[in-house]
């Protein structure tokens, strides 16, 4: 899918890549996913292995744990020694998304870019949208009309209700929704 989210492929290797290369030996040190709005960051103690300068980074490969990065390769989990790299540009690229920033000194890191924000605009403007052409609409209708879970829905109407866009006359049945065009830009 064309300008979704971060692909598979891209998220696999680089925790492939964070499991085989992290410093064991920094008894402090973790592995850490953190998901934001807009970014995806994983980290992990070690920085880049002493074998590979910086300038040869994504081009050369050396494991600072082989007996992990052997498993992998085993198991069908390593496509080629030393292509993850320019397989999450690739996969980051055909997507549609950002290349990723690398982070190499000290604690290794790379952060994928998400468009989860303009996702997410979009998705409001389907359900203010709807919501126009049908003052009494329902959840369901909503969900099934965009393609996204009733939860998912609900999510968004209660977001658009803080932020004073959407506001609910009524009951849930028999009820009906308000759009507040000042706040609706």
């Amino acid at each position: 899918m064309v300008g979704g989210e971060i692909p598979e492929i891209a998220l696999k290797e680089a925790i492939i890549n964070a499991l085989s290369h992290r410093d064991y030996y920094d008894k402090g040190g973790r592995i850490l996913i953190e998901l934001f709005d807009d970014r995806l960051e994983i980290t992990n103690p070690g920085g880049l292995v002493s074998a590979i300068r910086p300038n040869e980074f994504g081009t050369k490969s050396s494991s600072r744990n082989p007996l992990i990065f052997g498993l992998f390769e085993r198991i069908h989990m390593v496509e080629q020694v030393g292509s993850g790299i320019n397989r999450i540009k690739t996969a980051l690229s055909t997507s549609g998304l950002p290349k990723p920033d690398f982070k190499i000194e000290g604690m290794f890191s790379i952060v994928f870019y998400r468009t989860v924000k303009k996702t997410r605009e979009k998705t409001r403007e389907k359900i203010i949208d709807l919501i126009n052409q049908d003052k009494q609409i329902t959840t369901e209708i909503i969900a099934k009309n965009i393609g996204i879970t009733i939860k998912g829905v609900e999510y968004h109407l209660s977001n658009l209700k803080k932020d004073k866009i959407l506001k609910r006359i009524g009951p849930d049945k028999g009820g009906y929704w308000v759009i507040d065009k000042r706040n609706n830009k």
